[in-house]
C-alpha cells in the first residue's frame, strides 16, 4: 500500500483555498431587499454595504417581480442602485448571483490637465478645477487656481454658475469650500477672501480616484486651508471632496458632495461666530441683476430666508436668456441641522451657514463633515418635486441583505 504524506502547510493551503472558495460562492448569491419606508420612490438612489467582498464594478441583478436593473459596486465594497418606483410601505427583493453587466458608462467623464467634466448620458452636468483656472489679464495670479466646481449645468445646457467674475467678488467660484473668520495658532486667516493675503483653499494634487458606470460618476479630490500669515506658510486643514453625479431623467440632474475637513497640525481651527463661511454657491453672472434672480427655500421663503434653518433652498433665474436654477439641500446628519442660510440681499450667493448659530472648532483627530445635494433643472422650481428629493437625500430606501 503506498502511503501519500500531506504536509501542515499543503493542509493549511488547502484549507484557506476552501475557505475562499466558500466565500466567494456565498458573496455571489444574496438577497438584496429593499425597503421604500414612509415615502413613495420615484428615481430615489439607493446604497448598502456588501457582507462579503464584492469586487468593483457592474452587475446585473433581477427582482422578484420578473426585472433587471443593474448595480454599481464601488472600491469601498458599497453597491448603489437606482429605485425607479416603489409606493411607500412596500419593499422589492433582488437576487444577486455575480452576473457581471456589459453596461455602457451611462454617467461618465472627460478629463484633462486642469478639469473633469460629468455627464449624464449626452448632457453635461459639471466641471471641476483638478488643476488651474485661467484668470482674465484684470486679476492677478492669487486668483489662479483650482479645487471648485463651474460650470454647473441644467439639462438643457444652460450654465447657472460663475467664477472670476472681474466686477464682482472675483473670490466667488462656483461652488467651493473655505472659512471666513478663523483663528488658528492665535492668528486670524481669512480662507475666504483671497484677496486679504493671509489664507486660501487650493486643490492639494491631481486627482486621487474617478469613477463612472450606469449609476453615478465622479471624482474623489484633496485641497488644502493655508495659512498666509505667517512666514512659512501653515496648512491649517487637509480637505477631501467626494463628488457623486448620479444618473437622473431628463428633467433634472443630482449630485452630492460629501466634504470632509481635518485638523493638519496639533492645533485645532477655531471658526468664532459669523455670518457666512462654508461650502458656498455663487450663480450666474446674469444674476448679479437682483431683479433676475429669485430665492425660494424649503419653509416658502426668499431672500427674506437669510438666517432661516431650512431643508433646501432653491436659487434661479435668466441665464443667457433660458431660464433654470438648483436647489441645494442640506443633510439631516449635517452639524446644527437645520442649518442656518446665508442669502444675499442683491447678489446671488449663497451658503448653509453653521456659524450663524455660535462659535464651532475643528479639532484635530475630530473631522468636519458635511453632505450636500444638488438639484439642476430649467424653469421654475417645483416645490412638491423638491421635497421628494429631498426626502430620498435625507431618508434614503432601508436595504437588508440576506446571504
Amino acid at each position: 500500500m503506498k502511503i501519500i504524506q500531506i504536509s501542515g502547510i499543503t493542509l493549511l493551503l488547502t484549507f484557506l483555498y476552501l475557505l475562499l472558495a466558500s466565500n466567494q460562492a456565498q458573496s455571489q448569491n444574496m438577497e438584496i431587499e429593499v425597503h421604500a419606508g414612509a415615502f413613495d420612490r420615484l428615481h430615489s438612489v439607493a446604497s448598502f454595504n456588501f457582507p462579503h467582498h464584492v469586487e468593483e464594478g457592474v452587475y446585473i441583478i433581477r427582482d422578484d417581480r420578473g426585472g433587471e436593473t443593474t448595480i454599481q459596486v464601488d472600491n469601498y465594497n458599497r453597491g448603489w442602485l437606482i429605485i425607479e418606483n416603489l409606493a411607500a410601505g412596500s419593499a422589492v427583493t433582488y437576487h444577486f448571483d455575480g452576473t457581471k453587466a456589459d453596461d455602457p458608462a451611462t454617467v461618465n467623464y472627460q478629463v484633462d490637465d486642469d478639469t473633469i467634466l460629468i455627464k449624464n448620458g449626452d448632457n453635461n452636468v459639471l466641471s471641476y478645477f483638478h488643476g488651474y483656472n485661467v484668470p482674465p489679464p484684470s486679476l492677478d495670479e492669487r486668483y489662479r487656481r483650482g479645487g471648485y466646481i463651474h460650470p454647473v449645468y441644467t439639462p438643457a445646457g444652460t450654465v447657472l454658475t460663475t467664477h472670476l467674475n472681474e466686477n464682482q467678488h472675483a473670490h466667488h467660484s462656483g461652488i467651493w469650500s473655505a472659512w471666513t473668520n478663523t483663528v488658528f495658532q492665535g492668528r486670524t486667516p481669512d480662507f475666504w477672501n483671497i484677496h486679504q493675503n493671509t489664507g486660501r483653499v487650493d486643490h492639494a494634487e491631481k486627482l486621487e480616484e474617478s469613477w463612472k458606470g450606469p449609476v453615478f460618476s465622479g471624482f474623489r479630490s484633496k485641497q488644502d486651508f493655508t495659512d498666509l500669515s505667517v512666514k512659512p506658510a501653515v496648512t491649517a486643514l487637509n480637505e477631501e471632496w467626494q463628488v457623486r453625479v448620479f444618473r437622473a431623467p431628463s428633467d433634472f440632474h443630482m449630485f452630492d458632495l460629501r466634504v470632509t475637513q481635518t485638523a493638519n497640525t496639533s492645533s485645532p481651527l477655531y471658526l468664532p461666530e459669523y455670518r457666512y463661511g462654508g461650502v458656498g454657491f455663487r450663480g450666474h453672472i446674469d444674476w448679479d441683476d437682483p431683479e433676475n434672480c429669485t430665492f425660494l427655500t424649503s419653509e416658502g421663503l426668499g431672500r427674506d430666508g437669510h438666517g432661516t434653518r431650512v431643508k433646501w433652498t432653491h436659487i434661479g433665474g435668466l441665464s443667457d436668456g433660458k431660464p433654470g436654477g438648483i436647489a441645494i439641500m442640506s443633510h439631516p446628519e449635517n452639524f446644527r441641522h437645520p442649518q442656518t442660510v446665508r442669502i444675499h440681499p442683491d447678489e446671488p450667493f449663497f451658503n448653509y451657514a453653521p456659524t450663524q448659530l455660535g462659535d464651532m472648532v475643528i479639532e484635530p483627530g475630530s473631522p468636519y463633515i458635511v453632505k450636500y445635494r444638488y438639484i439642476t433643472y430649467d424653469g421654475e422650481p417645483d416645490v412638491e418635486k423638491l421635497n421628494r428629493l429631498w426626502n430620498d437625500f435625507a431618508y434614503p430606501p432601508g436595504v437588508t441583505v440576506h446571504h
